[in-house]
């Protein structure tokens, strides 16, 4: 759980509300060149809720490369409060997907999770691209060898 950890403080390039005003007002920072390399795709959430048990997540995820994508590396990270925050809880998922060169992809996640309801719950949700142009590009942090197989079958 501490390489989550580490990565949940990345995730927070990759997520988040945008600032108040228009949505043509908001324009994603440039991301750090230890996220380009590790293949970190944009995720913009448009609609978020939850039951108690699970989180609905809406959206888009944004390929910012000069390259088309195959594959997307979703991590959502369940985050108790505090600083820095504390990982409770990650769920993979595998999204077989083609995106050309600055295109999106829509973004329907329901993920299950025992944390949704907690107070001050917070979660961070993260995308990398599996390949960029020709080149497979290295696991996530967090992200092992055999996890590839159980992400594909999640919802």
């Amino acid at each position: 759980m501490g390489v989550l950890a580490a990565i949940a403080a990345v995730g927070n390039l990759s997520c988040g509300m945008p600032p108040a005003g228009t949505a043509d007002s908001y324009r994603p920072v440039e991301m750090p060149a230890q996220a380009r390399e590790a293949g970190m795709l944009s995720i913009f959430i448009t609609d978020q809720t939850t039951d108690g048990r699970n989180v609905k997540l809406r959206g888009k995820i944004h390929n910012p490369y000069p390259e088309a994508i195959s594959g997307v590396r979703l991590i959502y990270l369940d985050l108790a409060p505090g600083a820095p925050p504390r990982v409770l809880g990650h769920v993979l998922r595998i999204i077989d997907q083609e995106v050309g060169a600055g295109q999106d992809t829509p973004l329907r996640w329901d993920v299950q999770t025992m944390y949704a309801a907690s107070p001050g719950a917070r979660f961070n949700l993260m995308a990398f691209a599996i390949k960029r142009g020709d080149q497979t590009l290295p696991l996530p942090p967090g992200w092992e060898e055999g996890d590839d197989e159980s992400a594909r079958g999640s919802e």
